[in-house]
């Protein structure tokens, strides 16, 4: 397997966890008190423009070549970690 195909399954599984993680936030959300809803709304509102922006980098790497790959690897990889820590920090306020 070519070391973009693997980042490419890679990715799409956590683009998975990820939406499922948010659905789980939006269910707990509804649970809570008017005013700590607003708060968690806004969090997840958060959440939702990181997973937009992990879905938008998966795409682009979908379209890329292996040439392609190899130069836009560092930047993705970056992006996609910055996106990790946003989840990883939600799931204390969940």
């Amino acid at each position: 397997m070519s070391d973009l195909k693997f980042h490419q399954e890679k990715a799409k599984a956590q683009l998975e966890a990820w939406e499922a993680e948010l659905d789980k936030y939006r269910a707990e959300v509804k649970m809570k008190e008017a005013d700590e809803q607003a708060e968690l709304e806004k969090e997840i509102q958060e959440l939702e423009n990181k997973f937009e922006e992990a879905k938008a980098k998966y795409d682009e790497m979908k379209s890329s070549g292996e040439e392609a790959w190899e130069s836009m690897k560092e930047g993705i990889t970056g992006a996609w970690q910055e996106i990790s820590s946003a989840f990883d920090d939600a799931k204390s306020k969940f």
